[in-house]
């Protein structure tokens, strides 16, 4: 059925042709970045160096890992085991957080009936985390994905993009209100926000479940 199913808390997997969206909106991206890195890596190689300093792998982060559906999907692309990624794409990794514990069991539950290898191989990361403050240990990512609406573009997200071509699919707008599905592309790099370093493009209207904030301090 190509529509939301709820899967317990007041929360959703998106239809599944929401997720064919956001993953025809982010592989564009990975497959540039994964040129440049390439390019990148061989330069410092001619350069007479003995290791490189770009970084190899590319960086995922999936916000409301939910069923845990589109995070193996995003893992399947840039496995880093035995099955390796998708050609073009560089191997990579995925962190995949969600505010509620019982939905992150759940992503691993489903992960793990046919998809176990992407968590052995490290690939696919899991953890309870809030979905507004993102994981800046882990950033910047060349891709985030957002699973829920925000009702403003979530600052601390938007600044663990990488700086150069990063990319966010993201809803955004209020509880039963007008949503859009935007975009958002980092343009450079700065030590604090500002609207002009980044491209926001919207994309359709959507409606979604509103992202949910830790209740911790």
């Amino acid at each position: 059925m190509d529509a939301p199913q709820l899967i317990g808390h007041e929360q959703t997997i998106s239809a599944p042709h929401m997720h064919s969206h956001a993953l025809e909106e982010i592989v564009p991206t990975l497959t540039k970045i994964s040129s440049s890195l390439e390019q990148a890596q061989k330069m410092e190689v001619s350069g007479g160096g003995s290791s490189t300093t770009t970084p190899a792998e590319l960086k995922i982060l999936d916000v409301g890992c939910g069923s845990g559906y589109l995070t193996a999907a995003f893992g399947r692309i840039v496995d880093r085991g035995s099955q390796g990624p998708v050609p073009p794409l560089k191997k990579g990794r995925v962190w995949g957080i969600d505010v509620i514990p019982d939905l992150v069991s759940m992503s691993r539950r489903n992960i793990m009936k046919a998809d176990s290898d992407l968590l052995d191989s490290g690939t696919v990361t899991l953890s309870v985390g809030d979905g507004w403050k993102g994981l800046p240990n882990e950033g910047p990512f060349h891709a985030i994905h957002v699973g829920a609406a925000a009702d403003d573009f979530p600052v601390d997200l938007l600044m663990q993009l990488y700086p150069d071509g990063g990319v966010m699919v993201i809803p955004v707008g209020p509880v039963n209100g007008i949503q859009n599905l935007y975009r958002v592309e980092r343009l450079r790099e700065s030590d604090e926000f500002r609207r002009e370093d980044f491209h926001f493009h919207n994309l359709l209207g959507v409606r979604y479940v509103p992202l949910v904030q830790s209740k911790r301090p």
